[in-house]
């Protein structure tokens, strides 16, 4: 006949009292009854030590943990003593230390925790059912010495003790993953069968249905006998095997979660609209708030409530996804603010060189950081991160060289934007392009020109090609030719060229020092006068402004001076046929 402990089972009186108290408990873990000396580790060396080490710690933590709290409902006091706390963290370490002969390897580091908790327990249970072998049977350290096998199967079953040979605990003789991935179904088949004499009776029942997280987290506040001292085992009522207190603990902490990422979500629109900071700090609060609800609930539901089987499965590692996430889009979000606040303290444009590059820089920074988060997270998960990090490594190289041409226009724009042969409203020419720089972007550079229209070169092609950017000058040079005609007198043509020198001379905005007017040469229809000189101006507006004033006093000067234009002429000879004795000149004139 099953045996059945008398006052641990397990379903609490006031539920509303414990629910509402729920998140307060959090700040109040139980996981402070742990950390304190711990005690001295199980011997792992043999499959007998590694047994019997196991019983010991489980048997001591259940004396501690049911005991105490059976003598505690048997007395009158509403509140644990100091004394009665220090021996339920006694029987909270002796768990512990029992849970390190379970070989968790491949366990997800994340879940591995809750997971030993509740498998040492179902262990624990198991054995108390089976007839286990005289302790003197058991293989020691000497006799896995001198055998060629290095595991031992308890008999009549397949619960296996190996020697682990890799890893940080090599050597040490754990139960194997396989016998850990099994043991709910070897709880499932034997959990019905009668308890052996020295068992302990009921302590599955009690780690996994009764409210003892909430009731040790709550200890200082709500009576502990309010919470454990509860009806019998068979009128309790489960579903996806938990009771129902702990359901409506996990529907309150998903609501106050909820209501808090809600408000957070209103806030951030209150302060976007009110406040005086960059919009793309306040934009950290929706990604922040996600990250503090997902944590809080996965570790009150694990810790506190203890919630286990497939709602566990599910629950946890879905909030650790969602946490990960949360975490990349905060690193991304702050990316975006950093990049923001850097250009407006230094008052550069989103659209010039170094902003592009300000935005390059940190938008590198933040996505290196999102994948080490990502995986990281894989990693806790139990996901094979590296592997596929590995995996796509190889791919991207494929990518890579599939895609050259984007990859020399995106490292042409780092290297424009890190050279800076050119900025947003420069005036350059290239090749056959000629116009204003509109943008320069991570994979082309466009261009406004003359016509108005818009040219997009390449990143790649404008690195290799020769940039006459025309903003960069100094000086502008004005450079041409003054044709006059034939007849004009030397004498003029000497006062002439002497005048032009002399007004340019005047001039503040032209450089002195190489200014050029002489007569140059003989035209095919005029005599030429070279005009070759500088204008300092600091854009294309001023220049034009400085020539026309300057072209301008020189028509005055010819006037002044009688001096004729000249425009191209051309004379053609008609030679005469034989019968005719002269021949006719014939001009004709163009312009």
């Amino acid at each position: 006949m099953t045996h059945k402990p008398n006052r641990l089972l397990f379903l609490p009186q006031p539920l509303f009292l414990a629910a509402c108290l729920i998140l307060w408990a959090f700040c109040l873990s139980p996981a402070d009854a742990v950390d304190e000396l711990p005690l001295k580790p199980v011997d792992t060396s043999s499959p007998r030590a590694t047994l019997q080490g196991f019983l010991e710690q489980m048997n001591q933590s259940y004396s501690s943990g049911i005991g105490m709290l059976n003598a505690y409902l048997a007395e009158s006091q509403p509140y644990l003593t100091p004394e009665e706390i220090a021996v339920l963290k006694d029987g909270l370490r002796y768990q512990k230390s029992a849970q390190r002969v379970l070989d968790l390897s491949e366990m997800p580091s994340d879940l591995s925790e809750e997971s030993a908790r509740r498998l040492a327990v179902q262990l624990k249970e198991v054995l108390d059912r089976l007839d286990l072998p005289a302790i003197e049977s058991i293989p020691d350290e000497q006799a896995m010495a001198k055998s060629e096998f290095k595991r031992w199967v308890i008999p009549n079953t397949e619960i296996r003790i190996q020697r682990v040979e890799q890893g940080p605990r090599a050597g040490e003789y754990l139960f194997t993953p396989e016998t850990l991935n099994r043991l709910p179904e070897f709880y499932a088949n034997i959990k019905d069968l009668p308890y052996k004499p020295g068992a302990s009776v009921g302590f599955f029942d009690f780690a996994n249905y009764s409210p003892a997280g909430v009731a040790l987290a709550l200890h200082k506040i709500v009576p502990t006998r309010w919470l454990i001292d509860s009806p019998r085992y068979q009128n309790r009522f489960l579903l996806l095997d938990q009771p129902t207190w702990r359901w409506l603990g996990i529907l309150l902490v998903m609501g106050c979660g909820l209501i808090f990422i809600k408000l957070c979500f209103r806030l951030r629109r209150y302060w976007k609209e009110r406040s005086r900071f960059s919009k793309q700090w306040v934009n950290l609060l929706r990604p922040a708030s996600l990250m503090l609800v997902t944590a809080l609930t996965a570790l009150i539901l694990s810790k506190i409530l203890r919630i286990s089987g497939i709602v566990y499965a599910v629950a946890i590692p879905g909030l650790w996804v969602l946490f990960y996430f949360a975490w990349t889009w905060l690193v991304w979000a702050a990316g975006s603010a950093i990049a923001s606040s850097m250009m407006a303290r230094e008052r550069i444009r989103i659209g010039s060189v170094d902003g592009q590059l300000i935005l390059m820089v940190v938008r590198l920074l933040t996505f290196i950081a999102a994948v080490a988060i990502l995986v990281s997270g894989a990693d806790h998960l139990g996901l094979p991160a590296y592997s596929l990090l590995a995996g796509f490594g190889v791919g991207g190289l494929a990518v890579a060289l599939a895609a050259q041409q984007t990859l020399a226009n995106l490292l042409g724009s780092l290297i424009i934007m890190i050279e800076k042969p050119l900025a947003i409203g420069d005036y350059i020419k290239i090749k056959d392009a000629e116009g204003t720089v509109e943008k320069v972007g991570f994979r082309s550079t466009r261009i406004r020109t003359l016509y108005n229209s818009v040219v997009t070169i390449p990143s790649s092609q404008l690195i290799n090609s020769s940039i006459d950017n025309m903003e960069l000058r100094q000086y502008r040079q004005l450079k041409t030719t003054l044709s006059i005609t034939y007849d004009t007198p030397v004498e003029k043509i000497e006062g002439f060229v002497m005048a032009i020198k002399q007004q340019l001379e005047s001039y503040p905005f032209i450089r002195k020092d190489n200014i050029q007017v002489f007569f140059y040469e003989f035209g095919p229809a005029s005599l030429d006068i070279l005009l070759n000189f500088f204008i300092k101006a600091a854009d294309r507006n001023a220049e034009l402004i400085f020539r026309q004033q300057i072209l301008l006093n020189i028509l005055r000067l010819a006037e002044d001076s009688d001096v004729q234009f000249a425009f191209p002429t051309q004379t053609l000879h008609i030679k005469s046929l034989p019968e005719e004795t002269a021949s006719q000149p014939v001009s004709q004139q163009s312009n």
